[in-house]
């Protein structure tokens, strides 16, 4: 992002009033909480993710703020989590900073697992939060200054910019991605799957070219015993062909743009596949290819 976005230009803090009903939540996710540290960090972070859920939702940027770390109650008892899902993009982090702090306190779990993070000064006596502005996902651990935040004039483009993110974890909670659909909805599939009870499998159906030749991108998650994901990806035919293009690409690209694995079909392959392991917030890219034909899916398990 062009650092001419940075402050100082022009003041773009947007005041979101902390409601009553944002104040009811924060006060009970807060009594949850035995040591008094921890009462004020869960309250004040409450009242930070509440307020730019209503900002977002004024914007018309669909959340769900149930999903993220905090709205989970085990979570919160551990760990200092502020997290608020963006569908389709990600996590973002609501830091909160009393008024009149230059800095915030990123915790160390941060890094790739968000989208980025907006800093949200909170002020009890006027029953307001003020969002000052926000970084990208290159945030890492440690304090962030305000003088080092984006102005939130860029924000709604920011997150236009990143890709559709499809969320792994909210699968197991029947929660699926516009598209992503059972495998019972294409018959040449069906006829050919065997799903294990434990397994969770949606395909997606991709058109090749102007040819009108699918491909179906399958993935496959079967949750492990510490909490890791497998993920299996593959690439069959989706109609009736019976084998895939040839010198058809499926690469898996790591959350540091890395390409780690490139396979690529023969004269007859019916399916490709990857499989991996994936753990709780990891970011991975499959992209696929034919020709100048290509295709990108971002998940995050």
């Amino acid at each position: 992002m062009n650092k001419n976005y940075q402050f100082p230009t022009e003041d773009w803090s947007i005041p979101i009033p902390l409601t009553s009903d944002i104040l009811d939540i924060a006060r009970e996710f807060a009594k949850e909480q035995q040591i008094p540290a921890k009462v004020q960090q869960v309250y004040l972070n409450t009242l930070a993710v509440c307020a730019v859920n209503n900002y977002l939702r004024i914007l018309g940027i669909p959340t769900n703020i149930t999903a993220g770390d905090s709205w989970n109650s085990s979570v919160r008892l551990t760990e200092d989590v502020a997290d608020l899902w963006i569908v389709g993009k990600g996590c973002l982090e609501c830091r909160p900073i009393k008024p009149g702090a230059i800095t915030s306190y990123i915790p160390p779990f941060i890094g790739f697992e968000r989208i980025g993070c907006v800093l949200v000064e909170i002020c009890e006596e006027t029953r307001e939060a003020i969002l000052r502005g926000f970084t990208p996902n290159t945030v890492t651990s440690g304090d962030l200054s305000l003088h080092n935040l984006y102005s939130l004039e860029y924000f709604p483009a920011y997150l236009h910019k990143i890709g559709p993110l499809v969320n792994l974890s909210q699968w197991f909670k029947n929660i699926f991605e516009v598209g992503w659909e059972t495998i019972e909805t294409v018959p040449t599939l069906a006829f050919r799957s065997n799903l294990k009870p434990s397994h969770l499998k949606r395909c997606k159906l991709l058109q090749l070219g102007n040819m009108g030749e699918l491909v179906a991108l399958i993935v496959t998650i079967t949750p492990e015993s510490n909490s890791n994901v497998n993920i299996l990806v593959e690439l069959k035919p989706g109609s009736n062909q019976l084998y895939l293009p040839v010198n058809l690409q499926l690469i898996l690209i790591d959350e540091y743009g890395r390409e780690i694995i490139d396979t690529k079909t023969q004269e007859v392959n019916q399916h490709i596949h990857i499989d991996l392991t994936g753990e709780p917030g990891e970011r991975f890219t499959t992209k696929i290819v034919l020709g100048e034909v290509s295709f990108s899916e971002y998940f995050i398990v």
